[in-house]
């Protein structure tokens, strides 16, 4: 049995994970506040447009947790890197959407993958840093969900009442490559996998 402390997690990885939570979760909620211009420019009414808030929920309850647990015999870095380019394609399938069944299938996309970050984010946040920080590791992750409800939301619907709702969904597409690109050296410098 060795004397020596073990070494301290870093936490930057972990600010990581909680960014991508923070544009994974504004890319979930956004919608709301863009539904009014969102229909107008869909042509379909506001509750029609609605539906694709539940579409979102329902898909997250009956197709996330089978796939999550299909999916967790694969690489996490390689689920990580397609979650987040995933995320990041739905987004501009979201933006450049001519009508309501493309932006269904954009909204489809990343309520699938939601679970599956989750509970990848969780993982990877619990491995970094090990079981007797694990608390504050998961909390820090979740972080991004409060940061994304206080700030990425709001923003998300100031951005479409000033520049149109298209751009919100761009805008929210951004951070995705580079969160990909992060998870990727985040597991390449010796997170466990």
């Amino acid at each position: 049995m060795s004397d020596s402390p073990s070494p301290r997690p870093s936490w930057f990885p972990i600010y990581l994970l909680s960014a991508a939570g923070f544009t994974i979760l504004t890319t979930e909620f956004v919608i709301v506040g863009l539904l009014p211009p969102m229909a107008r420019d869909l042509q379909v009414t506001v509750s029609q447009a609605g539906l694709l808030v539940t579409l979102f929920a329902f898909t997250v309850a009956i197709v996330g947790p089978p796939l999550t647990a299909w999916v967790s015999r694969f690489d996490r870095k390689r689920l990580f890197v397609a979650t987040l380019l995933l995320f990041a394609v739905s987004n501009l399938i979201a933006a450049l959407s001519p009508n309501i069944g493309v932006m269904a299938f954009a909204r489809f996309i990343p309520a699938v993958m939601l679970p599956v970050f989750w509970s990848l984010a969780s993982e990877t946040a619990v491995n970094i840093t090990g079981p007797a920080k694990s608390g504050k590791a998961i909390f820090m992750v979740s972080f991004g969900i409060v940061v994304a409800t206080i700030f990425g939301i709001p923003i998300g619907t100031l951005i479409s009442d000033a520049f149109g709702w298209r751009v919100a969904f761009w805008g929210a597409r951004g951070p995705c490559p580079a969160q990909s690109r992060a998870a990727t050296d985040l597991h390449a410098g010796g997170a466990p996998s």
